[in-house]
């Protein structure tokens, strides 16, 4: 049974009150929930659920409607719901950081987290870029990433999944040209083939998009196909990884909703996330990759604008919690 260190995210947002009405349906997986407990009174009453607390410091079975809970109340409450703010992005931290100190420690297989805003964090001191390179400090690696993983199109309810890796990330979009180079497009299709080889009964399937349109038209629209991305696939394909491309983003996502593909490498943060929200933004996770345990959160924001609405909707929260005990339960497997 995986053992998920679970953070309410950023106080200020939709995390505690998805992350409530996600607990609140049950959980075969042993949990510990990291927060504080106004904050999760608070999101109880925007639910309209209920679900106790009860003092722990390692994952345990939930039980008669209660979960084990580490309390690390914020000394700075001055945030406003539905605001960014630098109090609730302290708070998200260092409840995050506790997470992963539980996983760095092998009292937590996984670390789960409600969403987290990165300007929050930022503005709070922290030197990162984002909540993943705050993780990767922590944890001492250097080569990290983010994947996305959503039901596969061609088959929902079948367990089939769709996974989807960008080459560059978090970065403007006038700085990515610069920023693809052979190697890096290389190791993003590595990258993918093995987080997909775990999921998948079969070599998965990998599709590298192109970043010009219509895939440079044999350079007219740009060389980066000729000279980066077909050299970098060809290299994958060269040590039996499954690839093929470039195919041109505006079609590539379409031949992955028929089936074609297991994997979408794009080139770009938009490229990637457009296509992948219209295609299951309602059970769409991010996954960090490249750290020694399994983390996982909600494809989406904090959405400032509807939380304390008893709007938003739990569903990737609870997929966030199913891929981390799916991965975990492979991690094992494959030791």
């Amino acid at each position: 049974m995986a053992r998920l260190a679970v953070v309410m995210g950023d106080p200020a947002g939709i995390g505690p009150e998805v992350l409530a009405r996600t607990l609140a349906e049950g959980l075969t997986q042993d949990v510990l929930l990291i927060g504080d407990a106004d904050v999760w009174a608070q999101a109880q009453d925007v639910a309209g659920v209920r679900v106790g607390l009860i003092p722990a410091d390692r994952p345990g079975s939930p039980a008669g409607g209660a979960v084990p809970f580490l309390p690390l109340p914020p000394e700075d409450r001055s945030w406003t719901r539905g605001a960014m703010s630098p109090a609730a992005g302290r708070a998200a931290a260092q409840w995050l950081v506790a997470a992963v100190r539980l996983a760095l420690e092998g009292a937590a297989d996984a670390v789960v987290f409600a969403p987290l805003n990165k300007q929050a964090i930022i503005r709070a001191g922290y030197r990162v870029r984002d909540e993943y390179e705050l993780c990767a400090q922590l944890a001492g690696v250097e080569d990290h990433d983010e994947m996305n993983v959503i039901p596969h199109p061609a088959a929902p309810a079948s367990g089939r999944l769709l996974w989807v890796a960008r080459v560059t990330g978090h970065a403007a979009f006038a700085a990515v040209p610069a920023a693809l180079t052979r190697e890096r497009i290389l190791r993003t299709i590595r990258l993918a083939h093995r987080v997909a080889s775990g999921t998948s009964p079969t070599a998965p399937a990998i599709g590298v998009a192109a970043l010009n349109p219509h895939a440079g038209e044999g350079g007219l629209l740009g060389d980066e196909e000729e000279r980066l991305i077909g050299p970098a696939i060809a290299d994958a394909a060269g040590e039996g990884i499954n690839a093929s491309g470039p195919v041109p983003a505006d079609h590539i996502f379409r031949q992955a909703r028929a089936g074609r593909f297991d994997v979408v490498v794009a080139m770009y943060h938009d490229q990637a996330q457009i296509a992948t929200k219209l295609l299951g933004f309602e059970m769409g996770v991010s996954v960090g990759v490249g750290y020694p345990f399994v983390m996982t959160t909600p494809s989406h924001g904090t959405a400032f604008d509807i939380a304390g609405r008893g709007v938003a909707d739990a569903r990737p929260m609870r997929q966030a919690l199913t891929i981390a005990g799916r991965l975990t339960a492979q991690a094992d497997a494959g030791r």
